[in-house]
C-alpha cells in the first residue's frame, strides 16, 4: 500500500507545480517580452506530464498486490458460506441455486473490479486535489477560498445524496438477484412446468422481477443525475469567482495576470476533472463496493425458512373432468432427436394403451425412457409420428387442457412452505378433507399427516423437515387427488422401500385413468399390464411374460435385475 501511495505522489507533481510554472510562464516570458524563457517553463510542465504517465504505469503491481489475494480470500469465504447455507437449510439435492452462482460469478468479480478501479483513482484523486490546492494556495490565499468555499458546499450537498444513491444501488442488487433466482428456477422446473401447464405462471414470475429490476435500475439513474448541480456549484461556480474577482486583484497589485490565469488552469485542469470523478466515478465504485460486500456478507449466514418462495398456483379448475374422450393412449411412428443432426433417441414407436391400463416403461440407463415420458406428458414435440390421450392429439391440446388430461410425476418432488392441505391439494384447489383422506390412504400419507398434525400443519422447511420419501408421498397423494386421466411416473417412487412402491402403483392402477411407470425394479413390470421396453435395437411391447419369453434384451435386464449384489472380499 505505501509503494502505492509513494507512486501517487509522484502521479500528482503536475497538479502541484503546474499552475505555479504556468504562472511564471506568462508574467515572466511571454508578458515581459521573454517567449524562450516562457517555452522554457511550458517545455518543464510538459517534462512533469511525463514524469506523471510513468508513475501511473507503475502503480499497477502494487495495487495488483493488494486486489488478486482480496479477490482469493473474498471466493473462499463465499463459497464456505454458501456450503453452509446449504447444509443448514437441507438443500443437498434440491439443484443449483441460481442467485448464488450469481454471487460467486458476477458479485465477486465486480468487487475485485471497483477494487481495483477505485483504488487505480481514488488515490490519485485524492493526493491530487490536495496538491492542487496546495498550488493555489500557494499563488495567493484569497484566490484559493474563492474556490475552496462552494468546492466545499457541493461536497457536503453531495453526501446525502451518495447516501440515498447507495440504498438505490443496493435495492437494484437484490432486484437483479431477483431476476436471476427466478429465471433459474423456472429453467431448473421447466420440464415439470411444462407438464402442469404453468407457462404462463411462471413467465408472469420472470416477468415481474425483470419489471422491479428495470424500476430499480431507472432509480439508480435519477439518483445519479443529482451530481449535475453539484458540479455546477462547485467546479463552474469557482471559475466564475475567479473571473469577476481576478480583474480587481490584478488593479490592486494583489496578483500578477499570471497568477488568475495560473488559478483558474488548477480549478479548470485538476478540481473540476477531481471533483467530476469524485461525485461520479469514484462515488460509484465506493458505493457499489459496499453494496456489493455487505451483500456478500449478508448471504454468507444460513437464511430462514421464509426466504423460500411459494409456486404459483395454476388456477385448475377444482375437480376438473379430465378428458371426457377416455383416457387411450395411442402413440403411433414417434421419433425423436436431441438435435437436427443426432441420432434419433426414439425411433418409430408405436403402441396402443387401452384406458385403464398399466405400463411399464423399461430399459437401459441413458436409453430415452425419460425422453419418452417428457414427449407423452406433451413437454416438447415429436420429430415424426402422434401421440393422442382419448383420441386426441396431446400437441393439439392448449396449456390448461394438457394439464388437465397428463400429469407427469418426477423423482425429483416438489414440496413447497405452506400447510399439508395446499401442497396435496394444489392441482384440485376445491378438494375436500373426505377426498384428501382417499388419497392420502391410497399412497400411504395417512401416518405422515398424523404426524405433521394434520392437513392443516405448517410444513415451513419442507426440504429440512421432511425426507426424500415423505415429500415423493405428497407429491404423489397431489397427483392422486387431480383429476388427470394419464399419470406418468418418472422413477416418483424411487426413495420409497418396495413395499410403499407396490401399494402406491397399485393404488394409481386402481384409480380411473391411465398409468405410465418407468420401472427401476423387477416388481414394477411384472405388475403392469403391459411393458415397453426400449433399447439399443429398438423397442419392443407385450406383456411381461410374453417379453420374457421371446425378448432376449428384456431377458438379460430381468437377469440383472435378479442378480445378488456382490459380496464384498474381506
Amino acid at each position: 500500500m505505501l509503494r502505492a501511495l509513494g507512486w501517487s505522489a509522484v502521479q500528482a507533481a503536475p497538479a502541484l507545480a503546474s499552475g505555479r510554472m504556468l504562472a511564471t510562464a506568462l508574467d515572466r516570458g511571454f508578458l515581459a517580452g521573454r517567449p524562450a524563457v516562457g517555452l522554457l517553463w511550458l517545455t518543464a510542465i510538459a517534462a512533469l506530464y511525463g514524469v506523471r504517465a510513468a508513475a501511473q504505469r507503475a502503480v499497477f503491481d502494487p495495487l495488483s498486490a493488494i486486489v488478486e489475494p482480496m479477490r482469493d480470500e473474498l471466493v473462499r469465504r463465499v463459497v464456505r458460506g454458501a456450503l453452509r447455507r446449504a447444509v443448514h437449510e437441507g438443500l443437498p439435492g434440491a439443484g443449483p441455486d441460481a442467485a448464488g452462482v450469481n454471487r460467486l460469478s458476477s458479485q465477486v468479480d465486480a468487487v475485485r473490479g471497483t477494487l481495483g478501479a477505485l483504488l487505480r483513482t481514488a488515490l490519485p484523486l485524492g493526493v491530487n486535489l490536495v496538491a492542487a490546492l496546495i498550488g493555489l494556495a500557494s499563488l495567493d490565499p484569497r484566490m484559493a477560498l474563492v474556490v475552496a468555499a462552494p468546492l466545499l458546499a457541493a461536497v457536503a450537498a453531495f453526501v446525502p445524496a451518495a447516501r440515498a444513491l447507495a440504498r438505490r444501488r443496493a435495492a437494484f442488487l437484490l432486484a437483479e438477484e431477483r431476476v436471476a433466482a427466478a429465471t433459474g428456477t423456472v429453467v431448473e422446473a421447466a420440464r415439470d412446468v411444462a407438464a402442469l401447464g404453468a407457462r404462463r405462471e411462471a413467465l408472469a414470475e420472470v416477468a415481474r422481477a425483470a419489471d422491479a429490476s428495470v424500476r430499480a435500475a431507472n432509480t439508480v439513474a435519477w439518483t445519479t443525475a443529482l451530481r449535475v448541480p453539484v458540479l455546477l456549484i462547485g467546479g463552474q461556480l469557482p471559475v466564475l469567482g475567479l473571473l469577476l474577482a481576478g480583474p480587481s486583484l490584478v488593479r490592486r497589485g494583489a496578483v500578477s495576470p499570471g497568477d488568475v490565469i495560473g488559478a483558474i488552469s488548477y480549478v479548470t485542469a485538476y478540481l473540476i476533472p477531481a471533483l467530476q470523478q469524485m461525485t461520479g466515478v469514484a462515488a460509484g465504485y465506493v458505493i457499489q463496493l459496499r453494496v456489493l460486500a455487505a451483500r456478500l456478507a449478508a448471504t454468507s449466514a444460513p437464511a430462514g425458512p421464509a426466504d423460500q418462495p411459494r409456486p404459483a398456483s395454476p388456477h385448475r379448475p377444482a375437480g376438473g373432468a379430465g378428458n371426457p374422450a377416455g383416457a387411450e393412449l395411442a402413440v403411433s411412428g414417434l421419433t425423436f432427436a436431441h438435435g437436427p443432426h443426432a441420432a434419433p433417441v426414439l425411433r418409430d414407436v408405436s403402441f396402443t394403451l387401452p384406458e385403464g391400463g398399466h405400463l411399464a416403461l423399461v430399459g437401459p440407463s441413458g436409453v430415452g425412457k425419460s425422453t419418452l415420458a417428457g414427449l407423452l406428458a406433451g413437454i416438447g414435440r415429436p420429430d415424426a409420428g402422434r401421440i393422442a390421450v382419448g383420441g386426441r392429439d396431446i400437441a393439439g391440446l392448449t396449456d390448461a387442457e394438457r394439464a388437465a388430461t397428463v400429469a407427469l410425476v418426477p423423482q425429483e418432488a416438489y414440496v413447497f412452505p405452506g400447510t399439508l392441505r395446499e401442497n396435496v391439494a394444489y392441482l384440485a384447489p376445491d378438494a375436500d378433507d373426505e377426498a384428501l383422506d382417499r388419497a392420502a390412504a391410497a399412497v400411504g400419507l395417512g401416518p405422515l399427516a398424523a404426524r405433521l398434525g394434520g392437513y392443516d400443519a405448517e410444513l415451513v422447511d419442507p426440504a429440512a423437515a421432511l425426507s426424500s420419501g415423505e415429500r415423493q408421498l405428497i407429491a404423489l397423494a397431489r397427483v392422486y387427488t387431480s383429476a388427470a386421466s394419464l399419470v406418468i411416473l418418472d422413477e416418483a417412487t424411487c426413495h420409497l422401500d418396495p413395499a410403499a412402491e407396490a401399494a402406491v402403483e397399485s393404488a394409481f392402477a386402481r384409480r380411473p385413468g391411465t398409468l405410465v411407470v418407468i420401472a427401476h425394479r423387477l416388481s414394477s413390470a411384472a405388475r403392469a399390464d403391459r411393458v415397453l421396453i426400449l433399447d439399443a435395437d429398438g423397442h419392443a411391447f407385450g406383456s411381461h411374460a410374453e417379453l420374457l419369453a421371446g425378448h432376449p434384451g428384456y431377458a438379460a435386464l430381468v437377469g440383472h435385475w435378479n442378480a445378488p449384489l456382490p459380496v464384498p472380499v474381506p
